[in-house]
């Protein structure tokens, strides 16, 4: 759940950038390393790098770490996998041929005449190695073998550079191309300071990523023992990581000793379809699941699915928002929720729901096996036509105590039917946001007996709606009575004046429930402040107001926060 400052603070916008170039990178270190390469070898390589000492690697790694932006992890390779496959290219080629890759390439070198390396150029006689013996005996086979080797060590060189690149984004403080002197004069202190925590985060992500890293080449789930995994942010994507699918992979390798876990958050990490195809033999097993802003589409909705439909599904919260689903995803999305019975909270906000997709939903919540808690469904296109099912659903719902259908088109009409249902005694809803569905003062007709018949509701939102003085005087009316539970009321951005100050004034005098009360975005005055002194006064259990945002003077501002200081028991946010 969200606490009450976050969501009404500002809200940073949704960035989307495109995966990098770094998976070609990825892709063509690999094929180097496996061409030509037989199973022999391959555990010749892995012996090798058993005798190193990973563990002092990795503590030395996480200790030289420093910033590491989006910017910086446009290489899909984290830097300790590149320190770790210099020493496996090192290991294979000295083992393989004696000696190691500069010396290798010596004797080609000197049969072509070419000059001497400074790395070689003090040996007098090359030393006695494979290559040299191929050589002379099959001179084709030793050619392919130096040709490989030459392109072993491109690879090489390509790992140092971007070793070499991390590094110098490191002692810059930053990306590899420095803000101009104008732009820098224009980034806020407030700014800055966002910008220094998102690195810190950054920093703390990739030493998480590397550690994960190491735990999947080393296959030891005692290492670490978590239970939680966040490589992504649902609020801030400034903060996040871009994985590749080998990451998703190595994530998988890493997690599947661990048995059920607890969390995995990816929100903003653009795996995309191919990542979470990667994800999916540990889907079914995390309780908590953050996939939003990840590019999904119908198509990795589809892999979603199978995971919900697994007989031992351990998810509870499904986290899927913006992620591009048509009707038709959400569709295949809201059967699987309709069998499934251990999904606690679905949120499905700012894809497409369309009629089908809502039926598929109500159906599920109609039934008595349901266990929804939590359905959010902001932004996803709903209009009052799908009301009357919803309604229907939530009449006879015993579960469901969280109802979010912020940003849609419900209109009078659709609250009206809501307002129906919410008065039925087995309807629990606790929480039910209506934010931004452009709504009037006629809503408040069927709302206020909602308040005034309803013991469930804690918290209704109507923010950025047209509600104004009339609306808000029958909500006022409402809030008279000593029997409404009402904890948190939202009325941002509804053209509320000075005279709605002074009839909130009244109504709140003898209420002993509400809490919270948002007036941001609106039209009070200083005309309005001794009403809200009463009110801070008079109300015992209001806790904060918030009127961030209205047409107070600078003098009235002072007035307001002086008002503060004398009430003590409220917090006033102007």
């Amino acid at each position: 759940m969200e606490d009450d400052s976050s969501r009404h603070g500002e809200c940073p916008s949704p960035i989307s950038g495109n995966n990098g170039g770094g998976e070609e990178i990825g892709d063509e270190v690999t094929q180097h390393l496996h061409f030509d390469v037989k199973e022999e070898d391959r555990d010749m390589v892995k012996n090798s790098t058993e005798k190193q000492q990973p563990l002092q690697a990795l503590d030395t790694e996480a200790q030289e770490t420093e910033e590491c932006s989006s910017d910086t992890h446009l290489y899909r390779v984290s830097r300790f996998c590149c320190q770790r496959l210099l020493g496996v290219v090192d290991e294979f080629v000295e083992r393989f041929t004696s000696a190691p890759l500069e010396e290798a390439l010596f004797y080609r070198q000197e049969q072509e005449g070419v000059e001497q390396t400074a790395e070689v150029g003090e040996r007098k006689e090359p030393s006695s190695h494979l290559l040299k013996r191929l050589t002379e005996r099959d001179k084709p086979l030793g050619e392919t073998m130096a040709h490989f080797l030459a392109r072993l060590r491109d690879v090489k060189q390509e790992i140092r550079d971007i070793l070499k690149d991390l590094s110098d984004r490191e002692e810059s403080g930053g990306p590899a191309h420095p803000l101009s002197s104008s732009q820098v004069d224009g980034v806020a202190e407030g700014r800055e300071g966002q910008q220094i925590g998102n690195r810190r985060s950054i920093r703390s992500k990739m030493r998480l990523l590397d550690t994960l890293y190491f735990m999947c080449e080393t296959s030891n789930a005692n290492l670490l023992q978590m239970s939680r995994v966040s490589l992504g942010d649902c609020r801030d994507p400034g903060s996040t990581l871009r994985l590749c699918p080998l990451d998703c992979s190595m994530l998988v390798g890493a997690l599947t000793p661990l048995g059920i876990i607890e969390e995995v958050n990816l929100s903003h990490c653009c795996i995309g379809p191919e990542g979470l195809q990667q994800l999916s033999s540990i889907l079914h097993r995390c309780k908590s699941l953050r996939l939003s802003w990840n590019n999904l589409g119908d198509s990795g909705v589809k892999i979603l699915c199978s995971s919900l439909r697994e007989s031992l599904c351990e998810i509870q919260e499904l986290w899927v928002d913006n992620n591009g689903l048509t009707g038709v995803g959400t569709k295949n999305l809201a059967y699987a929720i309709a069998k499934n019975q251990s999904v606690l909270l679905l949120s499905l906000s700012y894809n497409r729901v369309e009629e089908a997709t809502m039926k598929l939903l109500c159906d599920a919540l109609r039934r008595r096996s349901c266990t929804i808690q939590h359905l959010q469904l902001s932004g996803t296109g709903i209009t009052s036509a799908y009301c009357r099912q919803l309604a229907w659903a939530l009449s006879t719902n015993r579960s469901l105590t969280v109802l979010d259908l912020d940003n849609n088109h419900l209109g009078d009409s659709g609250v009206s039917l809501l307002c129906g249902a919410l008065m039925k005694p087995d309807c629990k809803i606790q929480n039910l946001r209506l934010s931004s569905n452009r709504l009037t003062a006629l809503c408040t007709l069927e709302l206020t007996r909602v308040l005034s018949t309803n013991r469930s509701l804690r918290r209704l939102s109507v923010s950025y709606n047209r509600l104004g003085t009339p609306g808000l005087r029958r909500l006022s009316a409402a809030l008279k009575a000593p029997a409404c539970p009402l904890q948190k009321l939202e009325l941002d951005d509804n053209g509320l004046r000075d005279a709605c100050a002074e009839e909130l004034a009244i109504s709140l005098s003898r209420n002993r429930w509400l809490k919270g009360l948002y007036l941001n975005r609106n039209c009070f005055t200083d005309q309005s402040i001794p009403a809200f002194q009463q009110l801070a006064e008079s109300c015992i259990s209001l806790k904060y107001i918030w009127l961030c945002r209205n047409q107070f003077s600078a003098e009235g501002q002072s007035k307001l926060q002086s008002l503060e200081e004398s009430a003590h028991r409220v917090t006033i946010f102007v």
